[in-house]
């Protein structure tokens, strides 16, 4: 769904403007429009904790005196722009963003702009203390604050905002726990972007212990048809985000979002043998947004529809 276009220095409230967005924040408007030039469109916004995703239709303009209270990192999308910044020296420097090329502005004051062509963008916003924590949940540390940066090319980074692109546009159907996973990875992706990080010396990282990991998946096992969240999994343990992600991946190989995607799958395999249930009550039963949800796991993962499985079982 598409807004009307908004002036971000008008004195309008932005209410009206935000409620008719995909998914309105709880604030009524967005906290990016301060940094984006001239008038803008949201054509997509989603957010969770410590991550919020938006698609930008901006219209020729400047961008004076702002300053961002999140970490952002900015994908170029669909087609080329021109656009100008003005450098420390206070000179305005031409740039061509082509599709890909990727912006990071960090927390804080960020350099005046002017687009001179309509340009499509993917912001991705991360907060201050999300990155801090997924930092130090790393074997990395920081030398210095990230700098702006803008016009270069990182394919982890472009996938990853890819998939959460596609993730807003079709309403969040894999979940919290793929969103997190994902989330993490962008955090991890921003710090690694910056050329002052230093490793430490390198760890190895530990895996759950068994009777740790046991009970995650107890109660993964015992919430499978619910909303799961890696916070959730992380507190019953008594670690934090980052460090839980970490030790998870090492004890099982897997992702949280990974394994619980396949025990959903595995169980749906099993309620669909009995064939005494509706698909979509399986699909609700096991934990998948939807039967279509099902359907295209069930035709990545084994090549075949739940109607097909059902049949052949």
């Amino acid at each position: 769904m598409t807004v009307p276009l908004q002036d971000p220095n008008s004195k309008q409230t932005g209410c009206e403007f935000f409620r008719a967005t995909d998914n309105c924040l709880a604030s009524g408007v967005s906290p990016l429009l301060a940094i984006t030039p001239g008038l803008t469109q949201v054509l997509h916004s989603m957010a969770w904790p410590g991550l919020l995703v938006e698609k930008h239709f901006c219209s020729p303009g400047v961008r004076n005196s702002a300053v961002s209270d999140r970490h952002v990192i900015s994908m170029v999308s669909v087609s080329p722009s021109r656009f100008e910044y003005r450098t420390l020296a206070g000179e305005f420097k031409p740039h061509l963003g082509r599709p890909g090329d990727l912006m990071v502005t960090p927390q804080g004051p960020v350099p005046d702009l002017r687009l001179s062509t309509s340009a499509t963008f993917i912001h991705c916003a991360l907060e201050d203390e999300f990155v801090r924590s997924v930092l130090d949940g790393s074997d990395r540390k920081s030398g210095s604050e990230p700098r702006f940066s803008f016009g270069f090319q990182d394919k982890p980074t472009q996938r990853i905002i890819g998939l959460l692109m596609e993730e807003v546009e079709a309403q969040h159907p894999f979940g919290h726990l793929y969103v997190d996973s994902l989330a993490h990875a962008l955090a991890t992706r921003y710090l690694l972007l910056d050329s002052n990080m230093n490793p430490r010396p390198e760890s190895r990282v530990s895996a759950l212990p068994t009777r740790l990991l046991n009970r995650v998946k107890e109660l993964i096992a015992a919430n499978l048809e619910a909303e799961l969240r890696v916070e959730m999994l992380a507190d019953e343990i008594g670690y934090s985000r980052a460090h839980f992600l970490r030790m998870f991946r090492a004890a099982t190989g897997l992702t949280p979002h990974q394994y619980v995607l396949d025990l959903r799958l595995s169980r749906a395999q099993d309620y669909l043998k009995k064939k005494d249930a509706s698909i979509v009550d399986i699909a609700v039963a096991c934990g998948f947004s939807s039967q279509s949800h099902m359907t295209s796991v069930f035709r990545q993962r084994l090549e075949i529809t739940p109607g097909e499985y059902r049949r052949s079982a």
